[in-house]
């Protein structure tokens, strides 16, 4: 019996892959243009995709503004380089047109290179233009060829323009909406509240160096020309009425004294012998009249003499404290007729002396209220009450300008006199909004001038 014949199988050849028509062409363009992740995204794909159905040399996205044109993608690239020659060109031959309204609508035309040497070498001179839908205006999609392109692809550039321009006009209105209403109505209403907030009359403040000074102190003046010899008291001590303070060197005085009183004696002893002659010459009396006056002038000198050499000891005239720095500083210094030594104040009498910023002056008004942070307690403020400033700024001792203004407590323990701190001085009311903007502003129209 034979053997059955086995009949080999055989694998017919691979059918080549159909090459896709347009119409699938333009649906895989439209499926990716829908699926891009973002515009630019969008702009990389109108302009290099579209080349696999069109011959085309370069493919430009042209956005417009009003007859304002700007090229943002070109085919290969990842942006146009718009300072070239040839990008400034373009830009200004698409502007030209737009000015004439070539570009509401699909059109055609030749480059003309018009004397320009980098258009002589660019290849694709035939333009075609397909605007957006459904706002021309906003711009389109530049197809350059380097010949006429085909009657069919008119069409399918038009088509190309109306995918790209609804896809990106969908992109920005969904980026326009993408606040969901909730959330839109929650950031309009903090902009309200915030607006409200802005409006609050707040007063306008300002940070003051400080210190507690005597109020009305007595100034311990030299009433002539001499050298201080002793201080009797130790600094910032309490003194009582009539207590020596500062003593004056007296040798002069004190030889002023004796010549004075020996200038009295004489005069006496003339004046009792002009006396016993004008009981026997009658011409002795008129002797007599002129050794009185010389007694009476030598004991005015003698007077004077002596109430100089008193008030070589300068005693307190009223019960405080005696305020000065330092015994050595005094002791030995030459002083002049008026010239100050030393101050006596009341410890209980005293006065906040601030150096309000060129800047804030605005805040020193008569009665407005003052809080004073001092250095050794500064979580206790002391209340005060703005009596007084000046009108023109004074030179302070660290350099720089400031204004002299002086405030009374009206709560709080009193201080001791000479302690330092920062003052804050509450000035008009104004909106919150103004008393955040009124340091930027003041700065801006410094640099600028306006």
């Amino acid at each position: 019996m034979a053997e059955p014949v086995k009949l080999r199988s055989v694998t017919p050849p691979q059918a080549k892959r159909a090459r896709p028509t347009v119409l699938e062409t333009l649906i895989r363009l439209e499926g990716e243009a829908i699926a891009s992740k973002d515009v630019l995204s969008l702009q990389h794909q109108a302009v290099n995709r579209p080349r696999d159905m069109l011959d085309c040399g370069h493919i430009f996205w042209v956005s417009r503004k009003g007859n304002s044109v700007k090229i943002v993608a070109v085919t290969g690239q990842e942006q146009m380089e718009r300072h070239t020659p040839f990008g400034q060109w373009l830009v200004s031959e698409l502007k030209s047109r737009a000015r004439k309204g070539d570009l509401d609508s699909a059109t055609q035309w030749q480059f003309k290179s018009d004397g320009q040497k980098d258009l002589i070498n660019y290849p694709f001179t035939h333009a075609h233009y397909a605007p957006f839908s459904p706002n021309p205006k906003a711009g389109g999609l530049l197809f350059a060829f380097s010949a006429p392109p085909a009657e069919s692809h008119v069409s399918i550039m038009a088509r190309l323009g109306e995918i790209y321009g609804l896809v990106h006009a969908a992109r920005r209105g969904a980026k326009r909406a993408r606040m969901a209403p909730r959330k839109r109505n929650l950031f309009y209403g903090t902009l309200a509240a915030l607006a409200l907030i802005g409006m609050i009359p707040i007063p306008m403040t300002t940070l003051a160096p400080a210190e507690v000074v005597a109020d009305t102190p007595f100034i311990l003046s030299a009433e002539f020309d001499g050298v201080i010899k002793d201080v009797l008291v130790a600094p910032n001590a309490e003194v009582k009425a009539g207590d020596a303070l500062v003593r004056l060197d007296d040798v002069t005085l004190r030889n002023e004294l004796v010549l004075a009183e020996k200038e009295l004696q004489l005069a006496e002893v003339r004046r009792r012998m002009a006396g016993l002659r004008a009981f026997v010459d009658a011409e002795a009396k008129r002797e007599l009249a002129v050794a009185d006056a010389e007694t009476e002038l030598a004991t005015a000198r003698r007077n004077y003499a002596r109430d100089r050499l008193d008030k070589t000891v300068l005693r307190a005239p009223r019960d405080g404290l005696a305020l000065f720095s330092d015994v050595s500083e005094l002791t030995g210094r030459p002083v002049s007729n008026g010239e100050a030594i030393l101050r006596i104040a009341e410890p209980t009498r005293v006065l906040l002396r601030l150096h309000a910023p060129l800047a804030h002056g605005e805040a020193l008004r008569e009665g407005a209220r003052v809080r004073m942070f001092l250095d050794n307690d500064p979580v206790t403020p002391l209340e005060a009450e703005l009596v007084r400033a000046s009108y023109r700024a004074v030179s302070m001792p660290e350099g720089g300008m400031a204004f002299d203004a002086h405030a009374i407590l009206t709560e709080g323990d009193i201080p001791r006199i000479g302690a330092r701190g920062v003052a804050k001085i509450y000035g008009e009311k104004a909106p919150i909004a103004y008393f955040l903007i009124r340091r930027p502003l003041t700065l801006a129209r410094q640099m600028t001038g306006l």
